[in-house]
């Protein structure tokens, strides 16, 4: 006969003999002791290191893209910075400074308000170059990147006011005041990067002129005036106009070089420097590629330097352009397709998010609601990709529950050749593209 094991029963705490443990030694207690005595001295004394708080302005927030659009360094009073839309210093903690961004006040402010610095900022411009300076992750906002005539560039501050920001003293002209100056122009203007009394704008009507002189803009009917004027000129006409208001310009004086950047389409950097030398003998020249929402500081724009322009260009250049949203240098054989993908991209996305709102009034939503819920929900899904770092593949996988509603309507988009469509679209703009630049 085979007896059965007892079940192991629980082991009540009092089974414990606590008299094996070994005893803490009275030389180790006073080890600990001292060790927590210097370690509450060495935090009082950073604590009184500041009247404020032992944190103190560090220059890689300036590198960070939710804060880095208002913040402003304050010599005299490190331990705050200052908002240049709200007016106002924010204690020196990144969260406090994350937590600001966030607030409604905030975030209408940067809609509405221009930027403006505390009252002991202010600097004084005395160069004969053309300088050109804009907010650097490296340097503090008095930094300023000087490109004289010979193509180099340096970073110079005026010891005299320190610590004081200031806007791009260059003078900016446009050239054509249709929506893409439009957005650039109002980006750079809410973000500080110039001040408007230094811009001129042309157009041969006031339908657009009338917008700009309520931000302070300079206007007027003569493109030569703006090119006379302006050490920037940003080249905004529609593409087929371009050849007749080049051949109206006059040549510049030797003395007068300016950067010429274009925005149209279709036109490669030797065709443009091939028709402005009738102005100067060898032209500046950027080809620039921006889309609409750089307007809310959410664009993406690439560009491509000409065989003239200093190498120099290319940091300032990036510089501003990384204000408004992405910003990248590519070669010139890829602007086309970036064109048909990121020029005429938002296009298809508002096409879609109108489809998805007909789709949500269709089963029931009330038109705003299902307007509002379609846009969010694009915002949403784009912000996924790009700070998940997943594939958009692996993104729509996880939605993708077996046998649900998800899958079911992928099928549907699958079966309407939803992907098909897109590409065919990228690669309607992208030869539309190649084909203005034929057409001189």
């Amino acid at each position: 006969m085979t007896t059965r094991r007892p079940l192991n029963k629980p082991i009540k705490l009092e089974q414990y003999d606590l008299s094996d443990e070994p005893e803490i030694q009275e030389n180790e207690k006073e080890e600990e002791i001292v060790e927590e005595t210097k370690f509450k001295s060495k935090r009082r004394k950073q604590e009184n290191a500041s009247p404020y708080h032992p944190r103190r302005f560090v220059t890689r927030w300036l590198t960070i893209p939710e804060i880095r659009g208002w913040i402003h360094p304050l010599r005299s009073d490190p331990a705050h910075v200052w908002c240049k839309f709200c007016r106002k210093k924010i204690r020196a903690h990144l969260s406090d400074m994350k937590v600001h961004t966030k607030t409604r006040k905030h975030q209408k402010n940067m809609k509405l308000v221009l930027p403006e610095l505390p009252t002991e900022a202010g600097m004084e411009i005395d160069h004969k170059e053309v300088v050109i300076s804009f907010p650097s992750s490296k340097l503090y906002h008095e930094d300023l990147i000087v490109v004289s005539e010979d193509g180099t560039a340096t970073s110079t501050t005026n010891p005299a006011v320190p610590g004081k920001e200031v806007l791009n003293p260059a003078n900016i002209g446009f050239i054509g005041c249709g929506n893409m100056a439009q957005a650039l122009l109002n980006a750079f203007i809410r973000k500080g990067l110039i001040d408007p009394s230094h811009v001129m704008a042309s157009a041969p009507s006031d339908r657009n002129l009338t917008k700009l002189r309520s931000l302070g803009v300079k206007t007027t009917h003569d493109n030569n005036e703006v090119v006379k004027h302006s050490d920037v000129i940003f080249l905004c006409v529609k593409p087929h106009h371009l050849t007749d208001m080049i051949g109206d310009l006059n040549a510049l004086e030797r003395s007068h070089n300016p950067l010429f950047v274009s925005i149209i389409t279709g036109f490669d950097i030797k065709t443009l420097e091939e028709m402005l030398t009738a102005l100067i003998d060898y032209p500046r020249v950027i080809r620039l590629m921006p889309n609409t929402p750089s307007m809310v500081g959410q664009g993406c724009c690439v560009y491509t330097l000409g065989s003239h322009t200093p190498e120099a260009y290319n940091e300032v250049m990036n510089s501003m352009l990384s204000s408004i949203g992405l910003s990248a240098e590519i070669p010139e054989y890829q602007m086309d397709a970036a064109c048909g993908l990121a020029g005429s991209g938002p296009a298809y996305i508002y096409a879609a998010i109108e489809a998805l709102a007909d789709g949500g009034v269709k089963m029931g939503l009330p038109r705003q609601l299902a307007q509002t819920l379609a846009a969010q929900m694009v915002k949403g899904a784009a912000t996924m990709v790009l700070e998940s770092g997943k594939h958009p593949g692996q993104l729509k996988d996880e939605v993708c529950s077996p046998g649900g509603t998800t899958i079911a309507a992928m099928h549907s988009l699958e079966k309407n050749g939803l992907r098909n469509a897109l590409i065919s679209a990228v690669e309607a703009s992208a030869l539309r593209s190649k084909e203005l630049g034929t057409k001189k």
